[in-house]
């Protein structure tokens, strides 16, 4: 049956693909999942095979049978994590991925982590125990989230030979209901009780060594003896403080040139609110937070200038000359960035004012269709600053020296791509759960993604890719936060993406100027918890998609120590689950993290942030 589907396949290959020479050096890597049978208390093996081909970025996926959207979307994030591991470069590749399972099962991403492994050895053509199984959802960053259904997984493992079973860490212990019969006369009352599993000591009895597992290198090491070894790099802060001085500097005289005409026509308390906001803009510059400056100045900017639009703006004829004096420097600035050629690190001004031009046209349709008079300045006020601001972006060009040059066409490819993964990542992230204040709202997945498909229709396409990569940020934190638990989960995640970032910035910094991933990596350090995760990540992307552009983010697989389990099997694994006296099942919720202690933070996120 594999064989068929596989030969169907590269069929269907070879009539969507003019080259035949782009399949002759395909890699195939097979691989065992386990999943919970759909309305029966049991497990059951998935057969998953894995084919890679040089391409152009496409996934394919065939299921058998049928699944929910769900295992289409962690076929589609096992191949770009995979990529983003290794460092491989997603546009170079095509992925096949062929799923079979013998019944049907319960949709969910909980073959996510097994996919990804399988992925990165058919990339790096690296041999795969067939005796170690694991069950665990594939996060963006690399990291193993949990799942449900473990016990009934575990059995199902260890029917199939399993001598190792990976579970995400903090699974060990379950929560199960187990139905206890009472009998009282001629009546037998039938009752559910809750425990707790100790899937360690329960794979002890299958013969089955369970183990915790925490990210994909840690699953490597069991499956292929080996982990994937990021470069080292270590950025020059100094370097990128002086380009983000500039910034700040220029936003502060801005800043100070409208001071005036704000001063003529405010209130002493508006006055005092803009005069403190500059005073922190004043400490933040101080502390050497240019990035963190130049947003709180750009803040007071939106203060000042809708006072000014409110005393200045009285009637529709007033609104209609204001609204026509923005449009036409939205098309300046659009002319000068369009003229630019564009390069590594000049991508990342163009596309940074690209954003804020895009934002601005949005602020200014709102403001000419919103239904009060108060909304409509403060939206128009909106849109002029957010044109500001690109200029004030836009301004930092003559500072680049020099760049890596890049074609519109690669551009054009490379916009198509992350758009395309910034909507399967959203779907995806819908489709689990993800957290819904930030996927929707203001400043969510959602706006990032619609912005981007605004500035790829418009033919704005390094302004698509930043837009995109933001989506793409927040939607896997939407799905990393399913497995936050409590606070001290949400600091071991910051830092390490603040690790990752530095290390990130660091390596992109050899063949560029980074300063973007830069100013969201300072911006991060004076943020609040959950923005700090955030723009940490949003930091690693940006510097990580440089890397992959320039062709240099590729990680060394390095041999791993493993000791593979010594166990005495206990009498037939097929006799121990069939002689079980009750059947046990997980609890509905347990399986799920609980996220209150986040509740507060979450509120954060839904308040938006307005960075420059």
């Amino acid at each position: 049956m594999k064989k068929q589907l596989i030969s169907a396949l590269l069929a269907v290959l070879l009539l969507i693909t003019p080259a035949l020479s782009q399949f002759e050096n395909y890699t195939e890597r097979s691989i065992k999942a386990v999943a919970v049978v759909s309305g029966a208390n049991r497990g059951a093996t998935i057969d998953i095979t894995v084919i890679v081909t040089p391409g152009n970025g496409k996934v394919f996926v065939s299921v058998s049978p049928f699944t929910e959207i769900d295992m289409q979307g962690s076929a589609q994030l096992s191949a770009l994590t995979a990529c983003d591991l290794t460092g491989k470069d997603f546009l170079n590749y095509d992925f096949f991925y062929i799923i079979e399972a013998k019944s049907t099962i319960v949709g969910g991403p909980s073959a996510g982590a097994v996919m990804t492994i399988a992925t990165i050895a058919a990339l790096e053509n690296l041999t795969l125990r067939d005796d170690v199984f694991m069950t665990g959802m594939i996060y963006p960053d690399g990291s193993i989230g949990p799942v449900g259904g473990i016990p009934y997984k575990l059995e199902a493992a260890a029917e199939s030979g399993a001598k190792v079973f990976l579970i995400p860490k903090g699974q060990r212990y379950v929560k199960v209901q187990e139905t206890k019969e009472i009998k009282r006369g001629p009546f037998v009352i039938i009752s559910p009780e809750t425990k707790t599993v100790d899937l360690v000591e329960y794979g002890r009895k299958l013969g089955v060594k369970v183990v915790e597992v925490e990210n994909i290198n840690e699953a490597l090491r069991y499956y292929a003896g080996v982990e994937l070894r990021q470069q080292e790099g270590k950025f020059t802060q100094e370097r990128y403080s002086n380009l983000m001085k500039v910034l700040a500097d220029r936003m502060k005289n801005d800043t100070l040139s409208l001071y005036p005409e704000f001063e003529k026509v405010a209130d002493e308390k508006v006055k005092e609110d803009v005069d403190k906001k500059i005073e922190q803009g004043d400490e933040l510059y101080r502390e050497g937070y240019y990035y963190s400056a130049t947003s709180t100045y750009f803040t007071a900017k939106i203060m000042m200038r809708e006072k000014i639009y409110r005393h200045k703006v009285q009637d529709d004829s007033s609104f209609s000359v204001e609204v026509k004096v923005i449009e036409d420097e939205i098309e300046s600035v659009r002319k000068v960035a369009e003229s630019y050629e564009i390069g590594l690190a000049s991508f990342q001004i163009v596309g940074a004012a690209q954003e804020r031009l895009a934002k601005a046209e949005n602020y200014l349709r709102k403001a000419q269709t919103s239904s009060d008079w108060d909304s409509a300045i403060a939206n128009l006020a909106l849109a002029k600053e957010r044109v500001e601001s690109a200029k004030v972006w836009m301004s930092l060009l003559p500072e680049i020296k020099k760049d890596y040059l890049m074609s519109r066409d690669e551009l054009k490819k490379r916009a198509d791509f992350y758009l395309s993964m910034a909507e399967s990542l959203f779907v995806y992230a819908e489709s689990i759960g993800g957290f819904s204040s930030i996927l929707y709202g203001d400043n969510s997945a959602d706006e990032s993604l619609k912005l981007a498909e605004e500035l790829y229709n418009d033919g704005y396409y390094a302004g698509t890719i930043l837009s995109a990569i933001d989506s793409m940020t927040k939607s896997a934190i939407s799905i990393e936060l399913i497995g936050i638990e409590n606070e001290e989960t949400l600091n071991q995640k910051i830092d390490a993406a603040k690790a990752a970032a530095e290390n990130a910035i660091g390596i992109a910094e050899k063949y560029t100027i980074p300063m973007l991933a830069y100013a969201y990596y300072e911006f991060a350090e004076t943020s609040d918890k959950l923005w700090k995760l955030y723009y940490f990540k949003l930091s690693e992307k940006i510097a990580k998609t440089l890397s992959t552009i320039a062709g240099k983010g590729e990680v060394k697989v390095v041999k791993a120590e493993y000791k593979a389990p010594e166990m005495k099997t206990t009498p037939e694994v097929q006799t121990i689950v069939e002689e079980r006296i009750k059947r046990f099942y997980e609890v509905p919720g347990y399986s799920a993290v609980t996220a209150l202690t986040l509740l507060a933070g979450i509120a954060l996120l839904r308040r938006g942030s307005r960075r420059s």
